[in-house]
């Protein structure tokens, strides 16, 4: 998996996902949210899934730490552009509300 961090102007730190978030993988999503939370401390970190493929039970832990990450830090959370079987899994699991809907930090703007 290759993870693309980007550090908009305007507070909002973009993590771009592109592969699998796997057991292999979740360990590296785990060391770039914290890296961004601290280094750049954004009001909102946003997980962008475009380019994701797969997603098994330890990248769905992975992004449920991401978001406890970022409300810990202070950031708003949302995991965008989910879609395929990744989008599937959490919908299953009922967490694609919770992981894509804005949340912690300054949720409203």
């Amino acid at each position: 998996m290759n993870i693309t961090a980007h550090a908009d102007g305007d507070g909002i730190t973009r993590l771009a996902l592109a592969g699998d978030l796997d057991m292999a993988t979740a360990e590296r999503l785990d060391e770039q949210v914290g890296l961004s939370v601290t280094e750049t401390r954004p009001s909102r970190l946003v997980i962008d899934a475009t380019g994701l493929t797969f997603c098994d039970s330890s990248g769905i832990h992975a992004l449920v730490r991401a978001r406890d990450t970022a409300h810990r830090h202070g950031s708003a959370f949302v995991l965008t552009n989910l879609t395929g079987m990744a989008r599937r899994t959490l919908e299953i699991t009922g967490l694609l509300g919770p992981l894509t809907t804005v949340s912690g930090g300054d949720a409203g703007f």
